[in-house]
Parts: structure tokens; sequence; C-alpha cells
């Protein structure tokens, strides 16, 4: 009896330890389930919902932002250890910024910037950002980041081959943007030495991704040197200067007025003479001003001393008509003035014989006088010469023209009124 006691003993034991052991097996896999499903649940309820860079495309030695909006669209919070961004080709500046990060609550969003500076050489490259949660697993997603060190170009749209000491000229350039992202803040400044500017500085602003847009300055040089544009932008926050320079000659131009005397004539004799001719700007500007005399040894006498035209544009023409006196002389001094457009005062001279009833053969010079001549006598309406009808007018015979006319009229009048009549009856009779 004893013996059997012993042997259910043994196996009530047996069977107790096996309980025992199955019942922890079970504890067992249900922990390692729960630590599976976890983990699983944490990476599939945190996503990135926007990523952006800021310049767009960065130059060479930039820097700039990388920003990443992580959220938790689950219904539980996430733990955070750290986060990162990991990248061979770029330097991360802020580096472990964010070793420690905390708690991510449902249905909340965590922003994450980091400042990247390109170090050298263009291309797409792609830091890793990297996500690693406190109780298990981590998330990676690699960000394109393009550097292309493409400049904003500036040419020369128009500009004189010379300039002229001292006078204004235009010079229009042409900024466009190549590159794939918009640059902000561009602005123009000229300079060089002895250089003055109508304008000190142009600000254009934005130019978007293959855009153009021209300016154009008032430029006026005192002597031969360099001319300089400066031109700023920022690519991001980042600062760039480009540079165009321009040599400057001084020289002659024949863009400004141009001063042509022809059909001379000189008639009369006695106490004074008559001299009528045409005067035409064969320039590129306006000839304001414009007024004919004569000087030593001829002197201007009434009724005509100052004959005014006016203004003069490029090919136009005027007549004129003086009245002087010469004795003696052989030649006269024909003087023809006028000022520009920035109000400085020429004078052209021409050379005419004084030989009366013909053509008189004619040669010129011009120098530049310090003050305005002097406008006395009878103003030719702005360039139209006599009468306001340009060149010519004064050599046509009004005065016989006039007669015939009213010649005429009396005709028909005696017609309509029947005196025709009456006198042919008589002479019939």
């Amino acid at each position: 009896m004893m013996k059997g006691r012993k042997t259910n003993n043994g196996r009530l034991l047996l069977f107790s330890i096996l309980v025992v052991l199955l019942a922890f097996g079970s504890i067992c896999t249900s922990v390692s389930g729960a630590e599976t499903t976890s983990e699983a649940s944490t990476e599939a309820q945190v996503a990135i919902t926007n990523v952006s860079l800021d310049p767009a495309i960065f130059m060479q030695d930039d820097q700039g932002t990388l920003t990443v909006r992580i959220a938790n669209s689950g219904t539980s919070p996430v733990a955070i250890d750290r986060v990162e961004l990991l990248s061979e080709e770029l330097k991360v500046v802020n580096y472990q910024t964010y070793d420690k990060v905390g708690t991510l609550g449902e249905g909340n969003s965590l922003s994450f910037t980091f400042v990247l500076e390109a170090d050298g050489k263009d291309g797409t490259f792609f830091p890793i950002f990297y996500v690693d949660f406190t109780n298990a697993g981590s998330m990676r997603y690699p960000v394109p980041v393009k550097v292309d060190d493409t400049t904003i170009m500036v040419s020369v749209i128009n500009s004189p081959d010379t300039f002229s000491a001292g006078e204004e000229d235009e010079i229009t350039l042409s900024v466009s943007n190549p590159r794939d992202n918009e640059v902000n803040s561009v602005t123009i400044i000229p300079g060089g030495q002895g250089i003055t500017s109508s304008q000190t500085a142009l600000f254009i602003g934005t130019l978007k991704p293959d855009e153009e847009k021209q300016v154009t300055f008032g430029i006026t040089p005192k002597q031969a040197t360099e001319l300089v544009f400066t031109i700023s932008y920022r690519n991001g926050p980042n600062q760039h200067y480009e540079t165009l320079t321009l040599p400057v000659k001084i020289g002659d131009r024949k863009v400004a007025a141009e001063i042509v005397v022809n059909g001379i004539e000189v008639t009369g004799g006695g106490s004074s003479m008559t001299i009528s001719g045409d005067v035409t700007n064969a320039g590129l500007k306006d000839a304001k001003s414009v007024t004919v005399t004569v000087s030593e040894p001829a002197k201007p006498v009434d009724p005509d001393p100052i004959y005014v035209i006016g203004a003069l544009e490029p090919d136009d023409f005027s007549s004129f008509e003086i009245t002087c006196t010469a004795q003696g002389a052989s030649e006269i001094p024909l003087v023809v003035s006028y000022r520009d457009e920035e109000g400085k005062t020429y004078q052209e001279t021409f050379k005419i014989s004084a030989r009366t009833n013909g053509n008189s053969t004619v040669s010129g010079s011009s120098q530049l006088q310090p003050g305005a001549p002097s406008t006395n006598g009878r103003q030719g309406g702005g360039g139209l010469g006599i009468m306001g009808f340009g060149s010519g007018l004064s050599k046509v015979p009004i005065v016989p023209i006039l007669v015939i006319i009213l010649a005429g009229i009396v005709g028909i009048v005696a017609w309509r009124k029947g005196y025709l009549n009456r006198i042919r009856e008589r002479f019939r009779k």
C-alpha cells in the first residue's frame, strides 16, 4: 500500500510540472506577440506629411534649410528617441539637434529643421531622414537635394561704341534667370572712375525660372574708363554677386546734330545785301534754337539781321534770309547757332563769297560756345522757315500769282453781270 501511494504522488507531481510549463509557455508567447504588434503598429501610424527646402535648389557653398514634418495618425502616443539627418555629400550644420525628442501624441505632428551646406560640387544628393523610436523600430526617408551653381545672366542690349566726354548716353541691359528656381532681390548698381549715372541703382526684384527683364541706365563719362555694373541677388538666404565690365572709349561720334548749309544766294548791293539759302540738320539728334546771322567783316542790318529758325529735327531743313553789309569783303562768315538736348550752345561758321547775283560757294567750321546766341529778329516757327512752310517758299512769285487770280475773279464777275456781252456788242456796232 505504501508503494502505490508513492507512485500516485509521483504522477501527480509530474502532471503539475507539465501544467506549469504549458502555462509559462503561453504567457511568453503572449508577451512576444504583444511586442511584435506594438512595433508594427508604431511604424504604421507615423508618417511624413511634408518636406520643404529653402532654397529649392542650392548653389555651391550655399547654406539652406530642410524641414520635415511627421504626424501620428494612430490612436495611441508614440515615443521617439531621436531624429537625425544622415549625409556624406552635404554638411549637416546642426547635427544632433534632435537627440532627445519625446512622445508624439495621437493626431499630433512635429517638424524638424536641419541646416545644410553644399560643399563644392553640383549634383543631386539624397540625405537620409532617420527616426529612431524608443520602444522598437525606426523609419528612414531619403530626401533629394539638388546643387546647381548656374548663375544669372547679364548682357548688353544697347550701348554706343564710343562715348562723348560729358554727354549722357543710354545703355540697356538684359538680366535673365536660367536656373530652375527663382532668385530674389535682384539689384544692379553702376559704377566706375569718372562715371555719372542718372540712376544710382535699379531694383528688379524677383526673377522666376527662364524670366528676363531689361533695364536702361543714363551714363555720362568724364574720361576714358571702365564702366562696372554690380549685380546682386539672393538664392534663398544666400547673397550672390555678379559683375559686368564695359570699356568706355571717348571719341567723336556723328550722333549729335550736324548742320549743313546749301542753296546760298547773295543778292543786292550798295548799302546792303541779302543772303538766302537752306539750313539742314544732317545729324541724328535735334538741333534746337537754330539761328542764322553773319559776323565780321560783315555786319547784320535791318530788316533781317538775324533769322530765327527754331528747332530742326534730324533730316529736317528750313529756308532763311538775312540782310547785311560787307563793304570791301570778298567772303562773308555765315554763322549758324543751335543748342543740343542738354542746352549746350554750338556755332557753325560757313565762309561764303560776297559776289552777288548768283549762287555762292560755302565752306564751314564749328565750335562750342559758352553762352546762348541772340534771338532778335524774325522767328521762323520751329524749323518751318518763312510762313511756316519750310524751304524755298521765299522764292515763289507770289505777287504775279495774286495778280492772275485777281484778274480771273474780275473776269468771272464781269461775265456774270453781262459786262462782257455789252462790250462785245459795242465792238460789233
